[in-house]
């Protein structure tokens, strides 16, 4: 993690470290700046186009999401194009169709990100505006929903942004909202006013408006010291996160799985605690009272197999092991070109020295012929090959002639004598 002291070298001038533009500028295919058109985007582009060189400029690029919840929704992107071109930058715009749930500012949210990610490539870097009095607003939200020392952290200085390599930074973290709009008074700036930010029904505007001004004006380093907190907790944390992957190595089977029984002997906290840290290197967070009920049911009877279904993933335990699954997805059947591979969701099949061959859905009560001339059971069979419950609807069951002559490369017909070749996807362990 980066230092925000190592961004801005004065707070009050807002003025960035030349050395950090520099290497910025120097590493970063392209810079975007998140632009709403609000004070704090603003002044944050305004100070990068005075302090960085005509060169680097051409590298800046600002980007403005119209979500569609202001009748001023427009005029604001036109304010947003007009800035930039008056001030020499490149500028993108994107529209977006909020998905209807709960929290419109989850919603608002989760949209801008995916449009981040979708424009921002993977040498590129994208500045957000967020300041000390953002940072306090998510800290005392975190708080007063239930979090844990991740949550306590706050918003990161940087992160990934996606899968691509790309990152996101925000160097006004350490500045104050009144030395922004100082700034911005200064050099007579203007911006857009989204008059959404004054309605408490939204929780955040509630503590800007209503619980943070009294607590600063009897704690009038509040912001700064909450801040300051949560880069430290956020230090702690990323040291804490890199000690439990350590640990964490040498609890996992070769395929990823978590060995549950290294867990055993631990108290309820302390299996939660791995348990936790575990899902986090998979980038999965889970209220403490869902992660209690998860540690619940993976220390129930040892023979059953729960799952539980999360938005972009499944957890399930197999054999006194926890796996993070892909979510499920429907089993591709069809006929089977000799020599042609066919890609599924997890795996891809062919067949080779055989012809009129089909994949069928797994038979129920089906029995195979073993290559000792002895039967058995499917269901058995694949007991005996500890096929976890995830794979056994996906195994490739090939058939000719209404006949199954191999599962995968894992089973043939003795009789047969075409040949299977199979690449389970690694994403699903078997």
């Amino acid at each position: 993690m980066m230092r925000t002291d190592r961004f801005v070298d004065d707070t009050n001038a807002l003025t960035f470290s030349p050395a950090w533009l520099e290497a910025l500028f120097a590493d970063a295919g392209r810079v975007w700046v998140g632009l709403s058109g609000g004070v704090d985007s603003c002044v944050l582009l305004h100070a990068l186009v005075n302090q960085v060189s005509p060169l680097q400029r051409q590298q800046l690029t600002a980007i403005h999401i119209h979500h569609g919840l202001s009748a001023k929704a427009d005029e604001w992107i036109e304010f947003c194009q007009q800035l930039c071109q008056d001030w020499g930058v490149g500028f993108v715009a994107e529209k977006v169709c909020l998905q209807t749930q709960a929290s419109i500012e989850d919603a608002a949210r989760k949209a801008r990100y995916e449009v981040f990610e979708q424009h921002v490539s993977s040498k590129d870097v994208l500045l957000l505006a967020h300041h000390q009095g953002d940072q306090t607003e998510t800290v005392l939200f975190r708080l007063l929903r239930g979090t844990g020392g991740k949550g306590l952290s706050g918003m990161p200085v940087e992160r990934a942004l996606g899968e691509t390599g790309a990152r996101l930074l925000r160097p006004l973290l350490s500045v104050s909202k009144a030395q922004i709009e100082n700034y911005a008074e200064r050099f007579a700036l203007s911006w857009v006013q989204d008059d959404s930010n004054f309605d408490e029904h939204f929780t955040r505007n509630f503590l800007r408006q209503s619980v943070i001004p009294p607590l600063v004006s009897r704690f009038p380093k509040m912001q700064e010291n909450i801040a300051s907190t949560a880069q430290r907790i956020e230090t702690d944390y990323t040291m804490l996160a890199r000690f439990a992957e350590q640990q964490l190595a040498s609890w996992c089977n070769p395929k990823g799985g978590l060995i549950l029984t290294e867990l055993a002997e631990l108290a309820a906290e302390e299996r939660q605690f791995w348990l936790r840290h575990f899902l986090a290197q998979h980038d999965i967070s889970l209220p403490h009272r869902q992660l209690v009920n998860l540690d619940t049911m993976l220390t129930s009877a040892g023979d059953k197999q729960p799952e539980v279904l999360l938005a972009e993933k499944r957890l399930q335990r197999h054999q006194h092991c926890l796996y993070v699954l892909p979510q499920e997805s429907p089993v591709v059947l069809g006929k089977l070109i000799e020599g042609q591979w066919l890609t599924r969701s997890f795996d891809s099949v062919r067949v080779l020295g055989a012809v009129n061959c089909e994949l069928k859905p797994r038979p129920q009560g089906a029995s195979i012929t073993l290559a000792n001339g002895n039967t058995r059971k499917l269901k058995k069979w694949l007991n005996d090959q500890s096929i976890p419950s995830w794979w056994r609807d996906h195994l490739p069951y090939i058939y000719q002639d209404n006949q199954l002559v191999a599962i995968g490369d894992l089973w043939v017909h003795p009789d047969w004598q075409g040949k299977v070749e199979w690449q389970p996807s690694p994403q699903l362990p078997i």
